[in-house]
């Protein structure tokens, strides 16, 4: 795949969160304004006051249609209610049945101090099972609520004079319409907006909760507390002196490492040594991985270009430095800025300032 593909996707996904988002703030402000108009036109007379009401009459329907969309289409996504099953996990592995007791310590370590706000989707189904129930319950009595809402429309819509009498016009024929069309409409565009474009919205906010960063890490412990341990050595660097001696050390805490690496001398090589021994961990989910393995790879490139390493081995750590930093943006495209950043030669942290001429570099950054 091209680099210009790869950013395409990259922050195709952004671009399109950002759109369906702006879309709700535009279609609340329409709607807002959109109404005032018609409730001032519906304070003249003859057909302007007419196509007031009516307007207004449509956008009721649609607002409450639309408010049925929204509650019927509401994603289960909202609600993860993880003790049970983490529970039972624990139950389970203890009892030497299912997974194993090191999945067991990481699933039941991964259970959130933050998790998604329920209500909305208990009420959405409370409302929705009441509404049914109601609505079944009082089906028969639709012809007897048309009939008001044209007898209202015929006694207090009476916006035309004929022969010298006010008069509703067609409104009380034609309310009832407009009232079925907007609640038509708005039920099926918020419903199919709220499933095929809000739902991805709640995605994105349950993986920004789900910190995949506080997960135990459970592959080369010895060898991130042997890191650990040399960089808390003869320094006042507390960070790495807990991780050496820590019981359990987590994602996060094995990119503190890495992170830590990159400031010693030629670190850069044990640096992408133990990133490399997380590739089979959550760690790779996370745009920091693959941040700091680009900063490890530049550094690479750099010492490879001074000391005039055969073209092969330069080439080698240049594709790892892009193939880094492309999924850096692809998993977070706010990362653009700090790679940019690591391109200024003058800077304390350049690790990237082989390619702050590279034309592959910028199209994927920018």
């Amino acid at each position: 795949m091209s680099v210009i593909a790869d950013k395409s996707n990259s922050t195709s996904e952004e671009k399109e969160r950002n759109r369906h988002a702006l879309l709700l703030c535009i279609v609340g402000a329409g709607a807002t304004i959109v109404t005032l108009v018609f409730m001032l036109l519906s304070q003249f007379d003859g057909w302007i006051a007419a196509t007031g009401v009516g307007g207004l009459i449509t956008l009721l329907g649609m607002s409450i249609g639309g408010f049925l969309g929204f509650l019927f289409s509401v994603p289960r996504i909202l609600a993860k209610d993880s003790a049970a099953p983490l529970s039972a996990i624990a139950g389970a592995a203890a009892n030497g049945i299912g997974a194993s007791p090191q999945a067991a310590v990481a699933a039941i370590r991964r259970e959130r101090l933050l998790s998604s706000n329920t209500n909305l989707e208990r009420i959405s189904e409370w409302l929705t099972t009441m509404l049914v129930g109601v609505g079944l319950t009082q089906i028969g009595s639709l012809d007897r609520a048309i009939a008001g809402l044209s007898d209202f429309l015929a006694a207090k819509a009476q916006v035309f004079v004929l022969d010298g009498q006010p008069n509703a016009g067609v409104l009380p024929a034609i309310g009832p319409l407009l009232l079925v069309c907007g609640l038509v409409s708005g039920f099926i565009f918020f419903y199919l907006y709220t499933r095929i474009y809000l739902s991805p919205l709640f995605q994105r906010v349950e993986e920004i909760l789900g910190d995949e960063g506080r997960e135990p890490l459970l592959t080369a412990i010895p060898e991130f507390r042997d890191a650990a341990a040399s960089l808390a050595e003869g320094s006042d660097n507390l960070s790495m002196a807990y991780t050496s001696k820590a019981s359990e050390i987590s994602i996060a805490d094995s990119l503190d490492v890495i992170q830590n690496l990159l400031y010693k001398t030629e670190g850069y090589g044990r640096a992408i040594e133990l990133g490399n021994k997380l590739v089979t961990t959550p760690a790779v989910k996370l745009a920091r991985y693959w941040f700091l393995m680009s900063a490890a790879y530049g550094q690479k490139h750099h010492a490879l270009l001074e000391s005039e390493a055969p073209e092969g081995e330069r080439l080698s750590a240049r594709r790892a430095v892009l193939d880094a930093v492309q999924k850096t943006v692809q998993l977070n495209p706010s990362y653009r800025a700090r790679l940019i950043a690591l391109t200024d030669a003058d800077a304390f942290d350049n690790d990237l300032q082989d390619f702050a001429t590279t034309d592959e570099f910028w199209r994927i950054v920018k």
